[in-house]
């Protein structure tokens, strides 16, 4: 973004903020992700959260558009408007009704600064929601079984697809399988400051050996079935070293189609 006055994540947030407050349409906005967490960097998204006041009409991509030098526009998959700026840098805007706003005290409890993230609250309303975030924690232990259990039929999916021979189709179950066993490895090593999103800075908080034990289950076309079998092997390790449930017999059934369905 060579001569842009927003090159910069700092600058680019405060001018969003900046535009956020000025605008009476908005009663309340909060910003979120690694710029209020004090992680960003020159990668890094820039992302808010407004709420409309009663009655308002705001098209999040032409506000965005007016403020920003866009070079393309998109709604993602979970239903944001991202705007992708000179140099790639992107923002993610979310436009809502005011009436969503008890939604925030329920947003993943994983490092919350309510001054860092509160950008305009017209009544408090916002920061006693923020607050309410800031006193909940994330229980990672607590939700350990059912990542297991969500891991496991993924790999039942995936190791049936791959004895059908759906390689691309198993490749993407194998996404959801890393997923899992990432959370699981992060708890058992006690790395679980980014549980909501377990590959972020997962590279910095976690040890060597866990890493590349984690590399053994990503793979090409080729690779499926030593992938397969090292998430198998490596699932059912983890639920054991957590006192986590699996039948013997789904663990006998899992071994035994690594075994006998090779790539």
């Amino acid at each position: 973004m060579n001569g842009n006055p927003l090159d910069t994540i700092e600058a680019l947030d405060a001018h969003l903020r900046s535009e956020l407050v000025a605008d009476d349409r908005i009663t309340h906005a909060v910003a979120y992700g690694s710029v209020p967490q004090g992680t960003a960097d020159a990668w890094s998204d820039v992302e808010y959260w407004a709420f409309l006041a009663p009655g308002a009409a705001v098209d999040a991509a032409a506000w965005l558009r007016d403020r920003l030098p866009v070079r393309h526009m998109l709604v993602n998959e979970f239903g944001t408007t991202v705007a992708i700026l000179p140099g790639l840098r992107r923002v993610e805007l979310h436009l809502v009704p005011r009436e969503r706003l008890p939604e925030v005290a329920g947003w993943t409890p994983e490092h919350v600064n309510p001054a860092a993230m509160l950008v305009k609250d017209s009544d408090g309303r916002l920061a006693a929601r923020l607050a309410v975030l800031a006193a909940r924690r994330p229980d990672p232990a607590g939700e350990a079984q059912v990542i297991l259990d969500r891991t496991l039929n993924w790999l039942a999916l995936g190791l049936n697809v791959v004895a059908r021979g759906e390689r691309l189709r198993a490749l993407e179950v194998l996404w959801w399988v890393q997923g899992g066993v990432l959370r699981l490895a992060r708890l058992y090593s006690g790395r679980t400051q980014h549980w909501g999103n377990a590959t972020r800075r997962a590279d910095r908080e976690l040890d060597t050996a866990t890493v590349n034990r984690y590399a053994l289950l990503t793979c090409g076309l080729d690779g499926l079935a030593p992938a397969y079998a090292a998430a198998v092997q490596w699932t059912l390790e983890l639920a054991e070293a957590l006192n986590l449930s699996v039948s013997p017999e789904l663990a006998t059934d899992l071994h035994q189609a690594v075994r006998v369905h090779p790539d």
